[in-house]
Order: structure tokens, then C-alpha cells, then sequence
């Protein structure tokens, strides 16, 4: 994989690159970096956290005096850059079948299969779609989910009566499972196991920030300046609903938005207008109430 990428790099001929690389992927950065210095290729390696193809390092690129940014482990995210980017997906092979069979039970109740995945994982739908169908299942492959993007499994919602989601970590099938009135269950790459999407804790704790958010006087809205995570218009739009109604309203801008940039700002609400996943995985972690637009909309509208 590490060769393929080198390969991919050298055929854009550059000079200078940043590569952003996720965490699992670090251990390698000497390496990929050692590879291109071989081959005559300048190489920075990006250590921020990357959270997606939203969050393209293009500006950093830039400054740096690279001519290409080689994002890697995510798709074309279709956000305008200030220098050529290099998506590089990261495919893993993971074969589903040894882990369906051990679960097979959990499924029983359902014939209609919708399957969905990250980029990484989607060679492994085709995989699971032949083994499901030989124990007597339908199967619909939807495709490449995002936690903020669950689209192509609202395409075949209606054909199935149940999501299998492939991949690792929760904000993925949360987010489908938020959006979808179908079940939705997790095989997990990591664990090896297959269990179901329970949201029912973010729906409480959901339903907690939005009473608080009901009670409270001044909201700080929080803007990412990430490429594309950035909703100014967003933040103004909600500012000036909150303001109408006599109540007061701070927009707040950052990198990344996190619970330490927010001490000694005195407001008993936030707004997060960036990635939802943050409201979602870290909601107790802000210390006051935390919405997302469409959580605080269902308060402001009434």
C-alpha cells in the first residue's frame, strides 16, 4: 500500500508535499517521508488531527511552499483548494464472511439487507452481500456512508428492512441511525463482532441540552474555520433568531472546536455549527449544553 502511494505521488511530479496522514498512519510517517526523499520529493508530514476530507490542510500546504497536498484514507470531499490535492483512499481488505457466520443469529428476523461502509471498507461489501444471499438474505449495497452524510442509505431505505454498517468506530452508524426509522446493526472490524446501533443515550442526552438550551439567556455559536466545516452563514442565520428574541448571541471562531478553547467564555449555551460529530461523541465533555443547528432549529422555530 505504502508503494502504491509513493507510486500515485511520483506520477504528479511534484516538489514539495504535505501528506496528512490519520493516526493509525503515523507510525509510518518516516517511512513514506524516507520513501519520497528517495525519489528526490520534498516531504512534510501534517500531525494535526484529521477528521475527514473536510478538513483539508491545503492553506498549511501552502504556507509551507508545497505544490501538492496528499490527503490520505478519504474521498474527494469536492471542497475548492488553493493547490492541487492527491485523495489517496486507503483501502483495507477485510473479508466479513468468519464474522457474519458467528453472528448470522443477530440477523435472523430480517430479510432485506441494506449494506453500507466508509471508503476504506466498501471492497468488503461485495464480500458480505455473497455470503448474506447463500444463507438466504437479500442484500442492497447502498455504499460509502459519512457521519454527516447518510444519503445513499436514504436511496434504499425503503427496500430494506435493516442497515449492516461495516467499519469502525460509532459516529458512522449513529448518524444513520438518527436519520432512518430502520434498525441499524455494526460489524465491527476491530472487535469482530456484530451488535445494534443503540441511540437511545444520545436521544436523553439530546433531549436534556435542547431543555437547557430552552432556559438559557446567551449562546456562543461556534464556527470552524476547517474548509469544510466552515458555515458562517449558518452561525449569522441562527445569531439573528436568537437575537429577535430578545436573547443574546456570540459567534466564535476556531480550528477545532474543543472544550478548552471555550473556558472563561460566559454563556450558558453553545451552538456548534461544525461537524455534528462533536455534539454527538462529545456532548458531556463541553460542561454546558452543546447543540447542533437542526437540535437548536427544533427550539428556535417553536
Amino acid at each position: 500500500m505504502i508503494e502504491d502511494l509513493i507510486q500515485r505521488i511520483k506520477e504528479k511530479n511534484p516538489k514539495r508535499v504535505l501528506i496528512q496522514i490519520p493516526e493509525g498512519l503515523k507510525t509510518r510517517a518516516k517511512e513514506i517521508e524516507g520513501l519520497l526523499n528517495e525519489e528526490g520529493i520534498e516531504c512534510i508530514v501534517s500531525l494535526d488531527p484529521c477528521y475527514g476530507a473536510c478538513d483539508l490542510r491545503d492553506h498549511e500546504a501552502k504556507r509551507l511552499g508545497c505544490n501538492l497536498l496528499v490527503h490520505v484514507g478519504h474521498s474527494d470531499f469536492g471542497l475548492k483548494t488553493e493547490i492541487p490535492v492527491l485523495y489517496y483512499e486507503w483501502k483495507i481488505e477485510f473479508d466479513p464472511s468468519s464474522v457474519l457466520k458467528e453472528n448470522l443469529d443477530k440477523l435472523e428476523n430480517f430479510k432485506n439487507i441494506g449494506l453500507v461502509s466508509t471508503i476504506n471498507y466498501l471492497d468488503s461489501l461485495e464480500t458480505a452481500k455473497e455470503f448474506l444471499e447463500s444463507h438466504g438474505k437479500s442484500c442492497l449495497i447502498g455504499g460509502q456512508i459519512l457521519g454527516c452524510n447518510v444519503m445513499n442509505a436514504k436511496k434504499i431505505e425503503k427496500e430494506v428492512d435493516v442497515f449492516l454498517y461495516i467499519g469502525s468506530g460509532k459516529f458512522h452508524p449513529v448518524g444513520l441511525a438518527l436519520e432512518t426509522d430502520k434498525p441499524v446493526y455494526m460489524l465491527d472490524v476491530e472487535r469482530k463482532i456484530i451488535e445494534k446501533v443503540d441511540v437511545e443515550l444520545f436521544l436523553k442526552q439530546r433531549y436534556v441540552a435542547q431543555e437547557l438550551a430552552r432556559r438559557s439567556n446567551s449562546f456562543g455559536i461556534l464556527v470552524s474555520t476547517k474548509p469544510g466545516q466552515m458555515r458562517i452563514k449558518t452561525a449569522i442565520e441562527i445569531k439573528k433568531k436568537i437575537t429577535s428574541m430578545g436573547k443574546e448571541a456570540y459567534i466564535f471562531s476556531m480550528d477545532e472546536i474543543t472544550p478548552e478553547k471555550l473556558l472563561g467564555i460566559d454563556v450558558d449555551c453553545y451552538i456548534n455549527t461544525a461537524c455534528p460529530r462533536i455534539a454527538i461523541d462529545n456532548r458531556t465533555t463541553f460542561g454546558k449544553p452543546i447543540l447542533n443547528p437542526d437540535e437548536v432549529n427544533e427550539i428556535l422555530n417553536k
